[in-house]
């Protein structure tokens, strides 16, 4: 919005955006988190469009967010096959957080997993043991990001991280969010 760009929000299964209570722990608000929720009453989360009801060659860059909630939500096969198709019209695809985890089914236009051979910043199997959730996750991040063939980039635990290789956006965690914004910007030439 800053850069004067057209945003819209959608979810998995449209409606309201479902945030878990730890996002909105102030541990973990960044000041544009204060900003849509005081500010703007967290409006633009409300009746979002369903992702799978989008046209992915409308928009010229995607931007996945985290929180736990998308540990469930985004290592889909729907996922895999919309951010497919999108990476492969030579779209910007973003995430940062636990957003990455849906790159997991993600594949490039050889058939290989996305990320396979790509730098990418995710949250590190470091932060979620700090956050105590390594055993609720259905899988760690890093880990997985790993065995998919990504060049993972870990900086210290809730540093500023984000990573850009190509058309793909990647950022650590929250601390990462802005920074990953940025990136998309300058990789869509504006």
């Amino acid at each position: 919005l800053d850069a004067g760009m057209d945003v819209t929000i959608c979810s998995i299964a449209g409606g309201d955006v479902p945030i878990d209570a730890g996002s909105l722990s102030d541990q973990f608000k960044t000041e544009n988190d204060k900003r849509m929720i005081d500010k703007l009453a967290c409006k633009p989360l409300k009746s979002t469009p369903k992702l799978a009801d989008l046209d992915p060659m409308s928009f010229d860059a995607m931007f996945f967010a985290g929180g736990h909630g998308t540990c469930v939500d985004f290592p889909t096969d729907e996922v895999g096959a919309f951010i497919t198709k999108f990476a492969g019209a030579d779209k910007v695809v973003a995430a940062v957080c636990h957003g990455p985890m849906s790159l997991v089914n993600a594949k490039g236009a050889d058939g290989a997993p996305l990320v396979k051979g790509k730098k990418v910043a995710i949250f590190t199997d470091a932060e979620e043991g700090q956050v105590g959730l390594t055993e609720k996750v259905p899988f760690l991040l890093e880990k997985k990001m790993r065995e998919l063939g990504a060049e993972v980039q870990v900086a210290d635990p809730w540093s500023d991280n984000a990573v850009r290789d190509g058309k793909l956006v990647t950022g650590q965690n929250p601390q990462s969010s802005v920074s990953v914004a940025k990136l998309v910007v300058e990789a869509l030439g504006v």
